[in-house]
């Protein structure tokens, strides 16, 4: 489980997209801070270079104790980070208040592991693999990422949401049956099946049929 990273925020009286533009030249990033003990809602702006940081991470797991202006101290979440399209610099970062005791959904990484050891990739299969996962969760049993090893998969093989081993106070909200990674078949594989003795016989008739229509043919023809 990840450590709970402190974050201050400062007040912001103005609103409007001319004050965010001159809030984010001089390094701020606006944001709003809500939830169901949340009201109204507190705007207000973070440092620029302490929220990249923080979203160059598995921000989406990360739970922070976020400092607010009148001294508060309120665990968060980010629940959506708002981006420049082109640029990528975060325009304007949302806040989930958490209560400890109620739950709530949150979106967590999926991190793969075993690859090295899968019969299946090492015989030219690809791994497909979900990136995240939605789990209802307590607020201080939030996970890190979900780990999913699969170092045990042969082609074909696959690993369901039912088949993971969740930390405790984490359900996943998934269908049960949904696939969460497989091994597949890459074309190169396939095209570099081993012949089989069906496929050599069939082959043979294909041939034989072929030789017996030409012969029938060239019978015509001399008629």
């Amino acid at each position: 489980m990840a450590n709970i990273v402190t974050l201050v925020m400062e007040s912001r009286e103005k609103t409007g997209k001319g004050e965010n533009g001159r809030l984010r030249r001089s390094g701020y990033v606006p944001c709003v801070i809500y939830g169901p003990e949340i009201s109204p809602n507190i705007l207000g702006k973070v440092n620029a270079r302490e929220i990249e940081r923080i979203l160059a991470g598995r921000w989406e797991s990360t739970r922070l104790t976020v400092k607010l202006p009148d001294g508060r101290e309120e665990l968060c979440i980010i629940r959506e980070a708002q981006r420049h399209p082109l640029t990528d610099q975060p325009l304007h970062i949302d806040f989930l208040h958490l209560v400890r005791g109620r739950k709530i959904t949150v979106n967590i990484p999926v991190e793969v592991t075993g690859r090295d050891d899968s019969q299946g990739i090492k015989d030219g299969g690809v791994l497909e693999a979900v990136h995240e996962l939605e789990v209802e969760t307590l607020p201080m049993s939030i996970p890190d990422v979900i780990t999913v090893d699969v170092s045990g998969l042969n082609i074909g093989d696959a690993i369901h949401v039912k088949d993971l081993a969740l930390p405790e106070n984490v359900t996943a909200l998934a269908d049960p049956e949904e696939v969460v990674a497989i091994v597949v078949t890459s074309r190169g594989v396939e095209d570099a099946a081993p012949e089989t003795e069906e496929t050599a016989a069939a082959d043979v008739e294909v041939v034989a049929k072929g030789k017996a229509a030409k012969e029938d043919a060239d019978e015509e023809e001399k008629k």
